[in-house]
């Protein structure tokens, strides 16, 4: 039986052919390195699978080197398709947010031919699927658009680098900008909460958050001029009930032409939106 796993910041989740799903708790782990390794090898080699997709938060190469990886740095320059090579496992490798557009289009959207998924949680990544094949660039990082500048000498980003998509549009950076209206720490988890409950604040850094997002978006129909964005991923599933004019100011924003031509969805995966496309990934 086949099986996708999602290697996350906080949790590695796994998908089996037959439904079956796990989510296993790994943040403390990254703290030692070999540790990290065998914990994922465990998990990898777990009930004997024929194949396994894995899907990984990182810049990650098409023979399954993973050469950074912003919020797990015990991944950093980690061969982990050699390792598994050597192990003599079934694989298929890439990066997660690149892995999860494809079983976007896998499961949900086959009639579309330029699919992007926008994923957004602990960080910001993209995926494009075009005609049914993930694209994944020369040497598998294409799409990384959480590092794309949005802002010149903005707020840094986890990367290191300053004025990133993803410093603006993450849980991290959901979080900064509270923080910055009210000078209290508060996880995004608790933001969405307050601003379901109407407080002014939390609506203000929705607001704040969706206006970064849209920018982003923007210039995502601009340079591939996709059929359909799909958004996804955990914060992403937390503020949904406020996203729903995202498609309207989007196109309000773009040039006519290729706003025209696109649509705007919301994954339905749910947090197992990794380990769905690592999945995909190995049927094929």
């Amino acid at each position: 039986m086949k099986k996708g796993i999602d290697i996350g910041g906080t949790f590695v989740k796994v998908l089996w052919e037959n439904g079956r799903r796990e989510k296993i708790y790994v943040k403390d782990t990254y703290k030692d390195r070999k540790k990290t390794i065998d914990t994922l090898l465990n998990i990898i080699r777990e009930g004997n699978p024929e194949k396994v997709g894995v899907a990984v938060a990182g810049f990650t190469s098409k023979e399954g080197r993973i050469y950074h990886s912003p919020n797990i740095p015990a991944l950093n320059d980690l061969d982990l398709g050699k390792i598994l090579r050597d192990l003599n496992i079934n694989f298929v490798i890439g990066n997660d947010v690149t892995v999860a557009a494809f079983g976007e289009w896998y499961y949900d959207n086959r009639d579309s031919e330029n699919l992007i998924l926008v994923a957004v949680g602990t960080g910001l990544g993209g995926g494009f699927v075009y005609k049914g094949e993930p694209f994944y660039g020369t040497c598998g990082s294409a799409l990384e658009l959480g590092h794309h500048i949005i802002e010149k000498d903005g707020e840094r980003c986890n990367c290191g680098r300053k004025g990133c998509w993803e410093a603006y549009c993450s849980s991290y950076g959901i979080e900064r900008i509270y923080e910055k209206l009210t000078g209290q720490k508060v996880s995004a988890h608790e933001i969405a909460e307050k601003a379901r409950q109407e407080e002014k604040e939390a609506l203000e850094t929705v607001e704040e958050f969706k206006r970064y997002l849209i920018i982003g978006l923007v210039n995502i129909v601009h340079i591939f001029n996709p059929d359909r964005i799909i958004l996804g991923g955990g914060l992403i599933d937390d503020i949904r009930e406020f996203l729903g004019d995202i498609e309207d100011r989007l196109k309000m924003q773009a040039e006519g032409l290729p706003a025209s031509c696109v649509s705007v969805g919301f994954s339905l995966a749910g947090e197992f939106l990794g380990a769905r496309g690592a999945l995909a990934l190995a049927q094929i």
